[in-house]
C-alpha cells in the first residue's frame, strides 16, 4: 500500500509532470511538423493549421483579458505576435523541408539560448555569468558539429531557417519579460493576433493544399499545431514553471533534442549520424548551463 503524498511533494510532482509533457509535445512537434513540409501539405498550410487551433482556443481568453491588451498598447502586441506567431512558424517548419527533425531539435533550442542571452543583455540589461557563458560554448561546439554532419541529410538552407526562427523566439521570450503581460495572455497573442490576419491572406491570395490533402494529414497538423503545440505546451510550460521554477523546468526541456531525435528516428526513419549524435550529447548540458537548471560554485 503506498503512502499518500505531501501536498508539497505532489505538487513537485505535478510540477515535473507538466515539464515533461511538455518537451514531449515540443519534441513531437518537431516530427510533425517534419511529417507535414514534406508530405501534401504547404509550409504556409501547416502555419495556418496552427494558428486556426490555437487561435479559436484562446480567442475567450483573449476577449476575457482585452483591457490588459489595451493598457499595453499596440507596441508589445506588434512584436510578440510577429516574433512567436506566423513568422516563426513559417520560418521553424520551412528549415524542416530540407533538414531532419534531429537537427533542428538541437539547432533551434541551442540558437535560442544563444540569442535570448545576448537578448537580455543587450535588452533588460541581464549579462551572463561564467557558468552560462560555459553552456554557450558548448551548445556552439554542437552546432559546429551538426554543421559537419552530412550523413543525415542535412542542408544549410534549412539551417538557416532554423537560425532565423529560433531568433524570432528568442525575441518573443525576452519581450514577454520586459512587456509584463500575464503568461496566458502572452499565449492568447501570438495564438489569436495572427490568426485574424494571416488566415483571411492565405485563403484570399496564396494556394492551398488542404482541400486535396489526405484528411489525416490535415487533421493531425490540426490537433498537433494548434491544440497541443500551440495552446496546451504553452500553458503547461506556465504551470511548470510556477510550481518547480524556471530553473527545473529548463532542466526537463534539454530533453527535446533526445525525444525529438528518438521519434525521427522511429517514425520518419530519420537515423542520426555520428556528429548530430555527438552534437546531442553536447547540447544538453549545454542547455541546462545556459539556462541556468545547473549551477557551477567555485571552491573556496
Amino acid at each position: 500500500m503506498s503512502l499518500p503524498l505531501s501536498p508539497d511533494r505532489r505538487t513537485l510532482v505535478t510540477g515535473f509532470a507538466f515539464a515533461v509533457l511538455v518537451a514531449v509535445i515540443w519534441s513531437g512537434w518537431m516530427v510533425a511538423s517534419r511529417y507535414g513540409a514534406t508530405n501534401t501539405l504547404l509550409v504556409s498550410d501547416v502555419t495556418l493549421l496552427r494558428f486556426v487551433g490555437s487561435g479559436l482556443i484562446m480567442l475567450p481568453v483573449f476577449i476575457a483579458r482585452r483591457r490588459e491588451l489595451l493598457a499595453a498598447g499596440w507596441r508589445p502586441l506588434l512584436v510578440l505576435s510577429m516574433m512567436g506567431g506566423v513568422p516563426y512558424s513559417l520560418t521553424s517548419v520551412g528549415g524542416l523541408l530540407t533538414a531532419p527533425a534531429a537537427q533542428g531539435a538541437v539547432i533551434i533550442p541551442g540558437c535560442l539560448a544563444v540569442f535570448a542571452t545576448l537578448l537580455g543583455w543587450a535588452w533588460l540589461k541581464e549579462r551572463p555569468d561564467g557558468t552560462r557563458v560555459l553552456g554557450l560554448v558548448l551548445v556552439v561546439a554542437s552546432l559546429a558539429l551538426l554543421g559537419l554532419d552530412q550523413t543525415s541529410g542535412g542542408a544549410w538552407q534549412g539551417y538557416a531557417w532554423f537560425i532565423v526562427g529560433a531568433f524570432m523566439w528568442a525575441a518573443f521570450t525576452v519581450g514577454t519579460r520586459f512587456y509584463g503581460l500575464r503568461p496566458l495572455t502572452n499565449v492568447a497573442v501570438i495564438a489569436v493576433i495572427p490568426m485574424l490576419w494571416y488566415v483571411p491572406l492565405v485563403l484570399a491570395s496564396d494556394p492551398t493544399m488542404i482541400p486535396v490533402a489526405p484528411w489525416h494529414e490535415s487533421i493531425l497538423q490540426l490537433v498537433y499545431q494548434g491544440l497541443l503545440a500551440g495552446a496546451v505546451a504553452p500553458i503547461l510550460y506556465t504551470g511548470a514553471i510556477r510550481t518547480i521554477g524556471p530553473q527545473r523546468s529548463a532542466l526537463v526541456m534539454v530533453l527535446v533534442p533526445v525525444l525529438a531525435t528518438l521519434q525521427a528516428w522511429l517514425l520518419l526513419a530519420e537515423e542520426p549520424g555520428s556528429f548530430t549524435i555527438a552534437g546531442i550529447v553536447l547540447v544538453l548540458p549545454g542547455l541546462a548551463l545556459a539556462g541556468g537548471a545547473v549551477r557551477l560554485r567555485r571552491a573556496r
